[in-house]
């Protein structure tokens, strides 16, 4: 099933006034769709799409510190790497909706995660009712469509490591069916569906 949002095979921004934000793996910049055009630079970006960006780092301090912590970034590129950290993923949902609204952060391979200090403080680390993902539970929910004897094989995990990782998702989510979960990684951008 997939989010309202997504309709007749066009994301946000394809047809209407939504944006939908999406970067290269290991290239710090970012695109976006807005209207039907493709901006594919940060530096291209409609004002307004920066102003809704610097307003969602505003209100968001542990982000705006971590920037402030990287070397080799100028406060110019703030909001080109909040953007790409936070929002680098296609998906189905949209980064800006219709009205304007922010979307939720999601999971992107950004080709810097388990290298980058910033990791889970700028990008998103995926918070749920009782804490976090970690990153083995993050691999095992990209998986989530195999039985639980191919994800073990491809993770080099036993299967009674991976049953207690399975247990301490369903403490921290509060889900307990593969369906469940093959939903949730798709809406967070862990899973990705091939149009």
């Amino acid at each position: 099933m997939l989010t309202a949002q997504y309709k007749n095979n066009h994301f946000a921004g394809m047809i209407d006034n939504g944006v939908e934000f999406f970067a290269e793996k290991g290239i710090i910049d970012v695109r976006c769709i807005n209207m039907g055009i493709v901006y594919n630079s940060f530096s291209e970006f409609p004002e307004w799409i920066k102003l809704k960006l610097q307003q969602d780092l505003a209100g968001n301090p542990i982000a705006m510190r971590s920037l402030g912590r990287m070397k080799g970034i100028t406060k110019e590129d703030y909001l080109k790497h909040y953007a790409f950290c936070k929002y680098g993923g296609l998906d189905p949902n949209p980064d800006i909706d219709v009205n304007g609204n922010m979307g939720e952060s999601e999971y992107f391979d950004c080709g810097f995660r388990g290298a980058c200090k910033a990791e889970g403080k700028l990008c998103c680390s995926i918070k749920v009712k009782n804490g976090s993902l970690t990153k083995m539970e993050l691999n095992i929910l990209k998986k989530a469509m195999l039985s639980n004897k191919r994800i073990a094989d491809d993770l080099f995990i036993s299967i009674s490591t991976l049953k207690k990782h399975w247990q301490n998702m369903k403490a921290k989510t509060g889900m307990s069916t593969r369906a469940e979960y093959v939903y949730f990684a798709t809406k967070k951008g862990i899973i990705k569906w091939i149009w």
